[in-house]
Formats: structure tokens, sequence, C-alpha cells
């Protein structure tokens, strides 16, 4: 079922005009497809029961989406053992989680959805300031209004201070004032950001890599569910980078430069003995070439004559 899931939202993002790759040769990773069009990138977990979803993968995908100015979306179908609603938004461990149906009214159509799950039931989200706009021009009195949606005044107060209300009540507003009062969910920025706070659990030639790294100045970002295995960051520029010294890092290397194609960053690989493969947009750079850089700008440069030549 999540193959074809997976099949399904690569279509809508092929026929959205997006360029894309999916990452189904890795695993374990915490998003299953990355997609650009123009500015806006997508980092995609896609899960037919998101239940699944580990707090600890949420909780990296929301990094990276910090880290590289991308927005993370869960696509799913079912969670716990109901069916999820179109149009509607759901929350797991911090992420909007949308139905395939809903992705494609978002991506394909424009349509942002305005309903999202909560303890309770299914609410809206009220445009407060709008709303005091509209009552007034209307010649509206607080009490009025509040008769007129069966609420109190004290309610109706905390509407136009942007308190959510029900489905039932916002449908009331629209046919009252119209549809300019009800907020529409933006999904591009519905997570807010995560702290970083990852613990460095490299060791051996791999730890050597990242200290020289820290210690010529470039930040380093471990991350433990993805193609790459540290974000990078020199001369206010994101470098997906792989550390880890593994026998198949001819075809890691590879899906690293899918991504950063994706992406528009550089990426690199550093290694401890030569690669026989090359890979377009990927450097490799040899971990002695590392102890003759003395800045992140001589690494910047590593990287732009590796990727040149």
């Amino acid at each position: 079922m999540q193959s074809a899931i997976v099949e399904s939202v690569l279509r809508i993002l092929s026929k959205a005009g997006y360029v894309v790759t999916d990452l189904v040769e890795t695993k374990p990773r915490c998003f299953d497809i990355v997609a650009r069009k123009d500015d806006v990138i997508l980092l995609l977990k896609v899960l037919y029961n998101v239940d699944s979803l580990k707090p600890e993968m949420a909780r990296e995908m929301k990094v990276i989406a910090k880290l590289l100015k991308a927005s993370p979306i869960v696509v799913g179908e079912k969670f716990r053992n109901d069916y999820l609603e179109r149009g509607v938004v759901y929350n797991r461990h911090g992420l909007p989680v949308i139905n395939t149906a809903t992705f494609y009214d978002f991506v394909v159509e424009g349509i942002c959805p305005i309903v999202y799950s909560a303890p309770g039931g299914y609410y809206v989200k009220i445009d407060g300031e709008k709303l005091r706009e509209m009552r007034e021009k209307l010649g509206l009195s607080v009490g009025e209004l509040a008769n007129m949606l069966g609420v109190s005044r004290r309610t109706v107060k905390k509407y136009e201070e942007n308190v959510d209300t029900s489905v039932e009540t916002a449908l009331k507003l629209e046919e009252i004032f119209g549809s300019d009062v009800i907020k529409a969910i933006d999904l591009l920025n519905f997570v807010q950001g995560e702290d970083y706070n990852v613990k460095c659990e490299f060791a051996g030639r791999e730890r050597e890599i990242v200290e020289r790294l820290e210690c010529i100045g470039v930040k380093i970002y471990p991350i433990k569910h993805a193609p790459f295995d540290v974000v990078s960051q020199a001369e206010n520029e994101n470098i997906l980078t792989g550390v880890k010294q593994v026998r198949e890092i001819d075809r890691r290397a590879t899906i690293l430069g899918r991504v950063s194609k994706v992406l528009e960053t550089k990426a690199v690989y550093i290694v401890d003995r030569k690669v026989k493969k090359d890979v377009n947009s990927v450097a490799f750079v040899m971990k002695d070439e590392l102890q003759c850089l003395s800045s992140a700008k001589d690494f910047i440069s590593l990287l732009k004559e590796k990727i040149e030549s």
C-alpha cells in the first residue's frame, strides 16, 4: 500500500511541475521524497498508516527542513483506526498530515485546506481582525452576532482575538460574512522550526573528519536517517555531506547527488580511499586533503574545484 501511495504522490508532483527524487533505496529514512518547484521545497514522508511515524523520525525531518528551508509534510491514508478525510489537516509529532486527495488539491489545484483535526473534533481558524472589520461594516454589535451564532458575547470576542472555532460555527460565519473571515492552513509554514540538539555519535575515522571540519570553521549538523550524514554550513552555504566509510559509498553518493540536484545545494563525500565511480554534482574529497585547509572558505573553494573538474 505504501509503495502505491508513493507512486501516486510522485505522479501528483510531476503533474504540478515539481522536480522530484525519491529515496526508496535508502533505509532508514526520515523522508521519502524531496521535491522542488521554484522556491518551494517539499520534504515528504509517505505512509499508509501515519501511526508508524516515530517521534525521532519526525523530529529529524523538522530539523532538516529548518536547515534547508524546506516544508515537511506527511502524506498518508489512515490515522489510528480511521481513514483521513479529504480537506482536513491532522497533526503527528508536530508535522502536518494529509491524505493523497488533499495533497492533490494543494499541489495541483492550489487549494489550501481550512479544516484541522484536534481532540474533540474538527476546527477552523478565524481571521479575527477581518471578522471584526466585517461585523462593524455590517453594523452588527457583538451581542447581535452572538445571537445569530448561538454563542455568548465572550465567545465572539474570542473569535475576534483569533481563537479557533468548530466547523459548524465557521459555516454560519461564512454564511454571514463570506469566506474572507476563514483562514486557510498554511502547509508550507505549518512547522515553525525545530531546535537542533542531535548528539554527534560518529567514531573513528568519521569522527576525525567531522572534528577537522569543525576545526576549520564549518558548522556541523549530524543527521541519522537520510542519504547524507551531515548538513555542513560554510560561507552561508548548506552542503549535504557524506562521511560514513562504508562499502556502498558509490551507491550512497549517487543518491546524495540526486538529492542535491533537486535541492540545488552542494554535495560532498569525504573518503579515506579512492572511489572508482564519479558522480555528477558530488565532490569527492580525500580525508587527507582536509589537513591542507585552514578555513571554511578554503573548504568551499575546494568543493568548487572538485565539481568543476
